[in-house]
């Protein structure tokens, strides 16, 4: 028996199967346009790991190790930290930052492979809480990981906090370190009343190769509301290797950005009025915000927000412009005054 396909039948098959591998084609070509994970672009954002309401503050301690050139497999690096927190505190959460950059085996971009002792060679091995990564995302000369990795150090610990770092990769790789920090936060009954956001990450920032200043920024968000009324300060501390230092003067080479209006959070008409009326709440912008020299190339900035706060969701963006770091750390305090 010979079966017959209707005409119109069979074009309708053929135009359901053209349709379909016409949405494939553009499915791919949609993946091979999607930005990449890693880039020169603030893609990578920092995000709050640790937000706490309490009585209490926090110390932040940079480590005396400095710059340590390449280490090769088997070299090894030492840093001490000093913290003195108020007797009968309690450490509610502490890390050990470790910011590394030209992660690599010869030409080809790596993962360093490190090894963190308290106290030295025979000290105990300090548990990895989290590594953060980026680079240039596309191919090019120099293309190597920079981050920042995080460890739990023991707690409660001594005043003075020694850790031994040790490249100990099999294949060669090689990286270096651009320095360290440790971060205390803890409760005491008799401080002031406080909400702390603390946010990390690695997002490398550079206007160049094409990545406009607009997309050099990284923003951070710390959610939440605020009780304006009480507000006796807030202070906003950044930490971002590389930055604030040029080997040429680039003027207003990085930025940084507090609630500044603009992305259409509210419609057209309203943000004018609301500028008019509240002045502050056009945010703030400062310019050449961090510092650091050769020999401390891990940049710090530190601001007094308190005018520019919002009641809720407050945001910061640091931005680049032609000076090139990579934002690790954001830390948020406000702090209040007693309620009458």
């Amino acid at each position: 028996m010979t079966m017959t396909v209707p005409t119109t039948g069979l074009t309708g098959v053929l135009r359901s199967r053209n349709v379909f591998f016409g949405c494939m084609m553009t499915v791919c070509l949609l993946l091979s346009m999607a930005p990449v994970t890693a880039s020169y672009a603030g893609d990578l954002p920092l995000k709050v790991v640790y937000s706490a309401h309490m009585r209490g503050n926090y110390l932040f301690s940079e480590g005396d190790g400095g710059y340590s050139g390449t280490l090769n497999p088997g070299s090894g690096y030492t840093t001490s930290f000093f913290r003195t927190i108020p007797s009968g505190a309690r450490i509610v959460y502490e890390r050990i930052y470790i910011y590394w950059a030209w992660s690599r085996l010869d030409q080809a971009a790596s993962y360093p492979a490190m090894e963190v002792r308290l106290d030295g060679p025979e000290g105990p091995v300090l548990e990895q809480s989290a590594r953060y990564a980026d680079s240039k995302g596309f191919a090019s000369r120099n293309d190597f990981f920079s981050g920042m990795d995080s460890y739990l150090p023991p707690s409660p610990g001594d005043p003075e906090v020694t850790v031994r770092i040790v490249n100990t990769a099999a294949d060669g790789s090689t990286f270096i370190i651009q320095g360290t920090s440790l971060l205390t936060v803890f409760e005491e009954a008799g401080a002031p009343e406080s909400v702390i956001w603390v946010a990390e990450g690695a997002d490398l920032l550079y206007r160049s190769y094409g990545i406009p200043e607009e997309l050099a920024t990284s923003r951070v968000e710390f959610p939440g509301r605020v009780d304006l009324s009480r507000v006796a300060m807030a202070r906003l501390y950044l930490v971002a290797p590389s930055a604030g230092f040029a080997r040429e003067e680039i003027p207003e080479m990085n930025q940084l950005r507090l609630n500044t209006p603009g992305r259409g959070e509210l419609p057209p008409l309203i943000e004018p009025f609301l500028k008019i009326l509240f002045p502050n709440y056009q945010g703030r912008i400062w310019t050449d915000v961090f510092s650091a020299d050769e020999d401390q190339q891990i940049g710090t900035a530190s601001r007094e927000l308190r005018p520019f706060l919002r009641y809720s969701d407050n945001f910061i963006e640091v931005r680049d412009n032609g000076d090139y770091f990579q934002l690790c750390n954001a830390i948020l305090q406000v702090e209040y005054r007693e309620e009458a």
